[in-house]
């Protein structure tokens, strides 16, 4: 149920096109926010936007690459125009399409790097550079950037993902100190697996298992599970907190490795 906690808020959200962007965007509005839905994926934008506008919120579809400044510069400027201005601005947008090319990093391909630090983190910088000065404007505004639990507890894979995500928190907690006595929050959401649509092929059956596993909680996250965090950062019930790192991972982080090890051996005695 709706407790209108974003009433009056004007939102752009990247990555909303699916996954935990889309959730994110449908949850905001239903409370009450008007939202951009931005996402390099048209089609998916507007599917988003159509869900929410069957449910009676306010969206707004918007094709954009978050790892072109230009294209970030028009995005802002489009919700500033559409809405009135920017308070909240929320980035999932990430770069799926360079999994296979992000290996060990003896193997690193340059190219895959630039794709992924160029729509994970400096997708992040382009957003926030164009929305601060309308969020100054307005006396304030709250920014949420999706990190992940690998920016602090890598794969065996990926290096250029965990950077990325690493870099997030970096850059959020600067935003937190640099501009948050002018009204400015900068939070990040920090989620362990999830799954969703974009994620589903990513993993094998097996793997799937061993996540599980890994679990302190009864089942893998759903997206719903994150945008609920970020609608926490985004109201006014966070108010007072600013370039902090909420991990939304089913207490996968809370506990010594070993544990699922232990539990197997308990169930094979």
């Amino acid at each position: 149920m709706s407790s209108g906690r974003l009433t009056g808020r004007s939102a752009l959200v990247t990555g909303a096109g699916s996954g935990i962007g889309a959730a994110t965007a449908e949850v905001f509005a239903r409370e009450g926010a008007r939202v951009v839905v931005a996402d390099l994926d048209k089609a998916g934008a507007a599917a988003t936007v159509e869900r929410i506008r069957d449910e009676g919120g306010v969206a707004e579809p918007y094709a954009a690459d978050v790892s072109d400044e230009a294209e970030v510069e028009a995005l802002v400027d489009f919700t500033a125009r559409t809405f009135g201005g920017v308070d909240v601005l929320q980035n999932y947008a990430s770069n799926r399409g360079v999994v296979a090319e992000d290996v060990a990093l003896a193997g690193a391909d340059a190219s895959a790097w630039a794709r992924q630090l160029g729509v994970d983190l400096m997708g992040c910088v382009f957003t926030a550079k164009y929305a601060l000065p309308h969020m100054l404007r307005r006396g304030g505004g709250s920014i949420t950037n999706a990190s992940s639990l690998v920016g602090w507890l890598p794969l065996e894979s990926r290096p250029a993902y965990a950077t990325a995500k690493a870099g997030v928190i970096g850059l959020s907690r600067s935003i937190a100190v640099e501009y948050g006595r002018q009204g400015i929050r900068c939070n990040v959401v920090a989620p362990g697996p999830i799954v969703s649509p974009g994620t589903e092929g990513m993993y094998t059956a097996e793997q799937t298992e061993v996540l599980a596993e890994h679990m302190a909680a009864p089942r893998l996250g759903r997206p719903d599970d994150v945008a609920l965090a970020a609608l926490f950062l985004a109201s006014p019930d966070a108010a007072f907190i600013n370039g902090h790192v909420l991990v939304v991972d089913g207490g996968m982080s809370a506990y010594a490795p070993m544990v699922p090890s232990f539990r197997r051996l308990a169930r094979e005695e």
